[in-house]
Order: structure tokens, then sequence, then C-alpha cells
């Protein structure tokens, strides 16, 4: 099989890693804007330690790939979200069969529709990298927010954390409690964006965004829980999770990799105005943040070996972004389109 990679920044080359582990892929072509991004990505990936089962490697200008379009038959493209659209009309010409699209979609909600639009009636199917779904760890919570007497039920979910971005890491979080809460609607309650914009790493002409929100999760017209979350702009802590349930409290940092369980016992018949009575001992779990290229890798093995798509397709991913969209609107310095990467 041929694998394409747009963009060959830190998050492409991680992409890469994972898909060179498939004895299924046997051709990849990086693509990047630029020269010296191409040669740092070669410089890494094509050592004879890096490269031990010798995958062939192709090294395009974006430029030179828009002209030949070589054929492939998965893409992923990490490049920058300003331009999605436009790559994509490009990408369909490689005639691949599947494609995955980093997040954020676009830096608008006009041009994240206007996306799904344009691929509503092609033949390939998108996906949208929203890769905490993957992590064992979450699909543990989820499972038992889902299933757990104790847990089952509403859930008030708070988070305060530093500066790792609206964009960047908090549509991941907002993914996050779509999935562990089993939620397909939301509600945003009331929020609030910081004025000072986070810089990127990818230049002056991006930014990122802090600020607090107050979120309602719900399937359908069931009310699954309550999000509080803030995200500041102007502190480097990375903060933690903390999950309240109906009779029990989950708490974890992926910096600490430590997931923390303390729960009602079961059978206790202890009214609700008896907190914290019939509790048992804290159990505690080792946390697991994965390397992002074995996500990637995990995505492609499920992809091209059991036929199963792990990531939300691109309509599935509106939800998300369309309630971060409303997130940001809160700004005073910035309306509708947002300089986030």
């Amino acid at each position: 099989m041929k694998f394409t990679l747009i963009g060959a920044g830190r998050m492409g080359i991680r992409h890469v890693q994972g898909a060179m582990q498939l004895l299924e892929i046997q051709e990849i072509t990086i693509v990047d804007i630029k020269q010296e991004s191409l040669d740092n990505a070669k410089n890494i990936l094509t050592t004879a330690e890096a490269n031990p089962n010798n995958k062939q490697f192709n090294f395009m200008l974006w430029e030179d790939f828009a002209k030949k379009t070589p054929q492939t038959d998965i893409i992923i493209d990490a490049s920058t979200a300003q331009n999605r659209l436009q790559n994509a009309e490009i990408l369909l010409k490689t005639n691949c069969k599947h494609l995955l699209v980093e997040k954020p979609l676009g830096q608008s909600q006009k041009s994240v529709q206007d996306l799904i639009t344009f691929f509503e009636d092609k033949n390939v199917e998108v996906v949208v990298n929203l890769n905490m779904r993957l992590y064992e760890s979450f699909n543990k919570i989820r499972t038992d927010l889902q299933n757990m007497p104790q847990l089952k039920g509403f859930a008030n979910i708070s988070v305060n954390t530093g500066t790792i971005g609206i964009g960047a890491n908090g549509i991941h979080y907002l993914d996050l409690c779509l999935f562990v809460l089993d939620a397909n609607r939301v509600e945003l309650v009331a929020g609030e964006i910081d004025e000072t914009l986070i810089p990127s790493g990818r230049g002056a002409n991006f930014g990122d965004f802090g600020g607090w929100a107050t979120i309602k999760f719900y399937n359908n017209e069931i009310y699954k829980g309550r999000l509080q979350i803030s995200i500041s702009s102007q502190s480097t802590a990375f903060g933690g999770w903390e999950i309240i349930a109906p009779h029990g409290k989950i708490q974890f940092n992926e910096i600490d990799g430590k997931v923390h369980y303390q729960v009602r016992k079961e059978d206790s018949t202890m009214p609700i105005s008896r907190y914290f009575a019939d509790y048992q001992p804290t159990e505690t779990y080792s946390f697991e943040a994965p390397f992002l290229g074995d996500l990637t890798k995990k995505w492609l093995e499920n992809l091209i070996q059991k036929n199963t798509q792990t990531l939300p397709r691109l309509k599935d991913a509106l939800v998300v972004h369309n309630l971060m969209f409303d997130w940001l609107n809160f700004s005073k310095t910035h309306k509708d389109i947002f300089p986030i990467t």
C-alpha cells in the first residue's frame, strides 16, 4: 500500500513513525511547502535505525505534488488549518481511499461546513484526528461511566489547566467529553475568552486562545453531564480532570500517569444526602498517554486489517467544531475567523 503525508512538521513526523510500523505500507510520500521541513523529516525517518523495514520514501514539495498528484491509498493531512478545502481538491486527484484530516478542520465555522459539504458526494472516507478516543484509559472511563452502578447517571466534569490552547488541545477535551458521556448534542451555557493570545510555534500568522466555559452534554434529550472548563492563556501549568458521578469520583492527570477511582459500596443503602458514606478506599490505575505515532498505527491497523473505523467521520466532528467556535466567538479581539491551527 501507498501512504502519503501532507505537512512534515512534528505532528506529521509522528504520523509517519506510526505508519512505518505496518508491513502493509510499503511506500511513503512526504509532502511539505518547505524544503527544510522535508530535509528534517528525511534525516529523522530514513536512517537504518529508524527504517529497519526499508520502506521506500519519496519527498516532494507541495507545488510539485499538486502538479503530479501521485496515486496513493491513504493520506494524512497534517498541514495547517487555513487551506483545508484547497488542499482537498488536490488530494482527491490521487484517488486515495482514506483521508485523515488533523483538527481543527478549519479556522471558522463556515470553512468547516464548506469542507464537509465538499466531501459529501466524493468517493473517499474522511475522518478527523480526534485521537483521544483511541486511548485505552479513556475507553475504560467511558465504559465505567456507562456501566458501573455507582457511576451511571449524570456526571459533572471539571478541568483546570494552562496554555494548551482551545484550538490545539481544547477541541480534544471537548470531544473527549462527548465520547465518555456518550453524548451527541451540546449546549454552551456561558463562557469567556481571554484577551491574551497564546503564541504558536508554527509562526506569527497563528495563535491560540484561553478562556472558560460551562457546557451541557446530551444524548438526544437525556442530560448526560456538565463540563466546567478553564484553559488559561497565562499559565504554563498542566492541570487535571475530575469527574463527579452519582456515587463516585474519577480523577486523572496525563502527566502523573495515574487515574484514581473513589466509589461508594455497590450495595450501600445510604441516602444521596449522606455524602461520602460507605465509600471504599481509593483505587489507582496506570494512566497511559500513548506516543502519538502509536495512535496513528492503531488507527491504520484497524482500518487495514479489520476494515474498522475508530475515528469520527467528517460530519460527526461537526458538533465539536461548532461548539469550539461558539466558545471562541466570546472573544473581544477576534470574530468568526481565528488563527488556530
